[in-house]
């Protein structure tokens, strides 16, 4: 799973079709709330055979993609939290226009 869609970079640059990957996703709780979140760190790649490249890729730099913050609620989400995931990263403007790759 990854999603295709251009990349703000810093300075003003666009990664044009970048290759967006979920690397993880957790559900957390802070402890002085009962209010669920779920948190999505993101790799950025120009493209998908940058990314084929295992462990020497070279993940872009991308302030505006990298980590996101969602409300959750446990029992109303699906189960599959990469899936979901992506679909929550495709509400946002930031991925406006972003498909799946």
């Amino acid at each position: 799973m990854a999603l295709q869609t251009d990349a703000p970079l810093p300075g003003g640059v666009t990664a044009s079709n970048a290759y967006v990957r979920v690397q993880s996703a957790r559900v957390f709780k802070k402890a002085d709330s009962d209010a669920y979140s779920l948190m999505v760190d993101v790799d950025v790649y120009v493209n998908a055979d940058e990314r084929a490249k295992g462990s020497i890729s070279q993940p872009l730099t991308c302030p505006q993609m990298d980590a996101h913050k969602f409300s959750f609620s446990i029992g109303d989400e699906q189960s599959n939290l990469i899936a979901l995931a992506y679909t929550k990263l495709k509400s946002l403007d930031v991925y406006d226009g972003a498909s799946d790759a």
